[in-house]
């Protein structure tokens, strides 16, 4: 359902590992990753649904929202971008990528994702 939208990520950042929607609760929705890379990017993923539901309750504190993050782990930059509140568009990019294409692909497709989503 996702997959398309998620390829067009991977296809349009060069450097891109790939690209993957999971849920605040780590339970992902689709991906587009080889299959070590998957099993790796799914941990990450998790904890960084978990470091972002840490933020969002930090809303209380009048800090405001958190809408994305990015965090290096070795030589892979994993790009996150909450979408419809309760799901996080990631993507793992090598060290030559272009965090700031990834970035604004991130933000081109969030829309048509929570378009889905409801």
């Amino acid at each position: 359902m996702f997959r398309q939208k998620l390829t067009r990520v991977v296809k349009n950042v060069d450097g891109s590992l790939g690209c993957m929607l999971i849920g605040f609760d780590g339970i992902p929705i689709d991906s587009v990753f080889s299959g070590e890379e998957l099993v790796q990017m799914n941990a990450v993923a998790v904890e960084l649904s978990n470091l972002l539901d840490k933020f969002r309750r930090l809303q209380i504190y009048e800090v405001g929202e958190v809408n994305e993050v990015s965090i290096t782990l070795g030589e892979v930059t994993a790009l996150a971008r909450v979408v419809a509140s309760e799901y996080l568009l990631i993507l793992a990019l090598d060290t030559d990528a272009d965090v700031n294409r990834g970035q604004t692909m991130l933000r081109l497709i969030a829309p048509y994702v929570e378009r889905e989503m409801v």
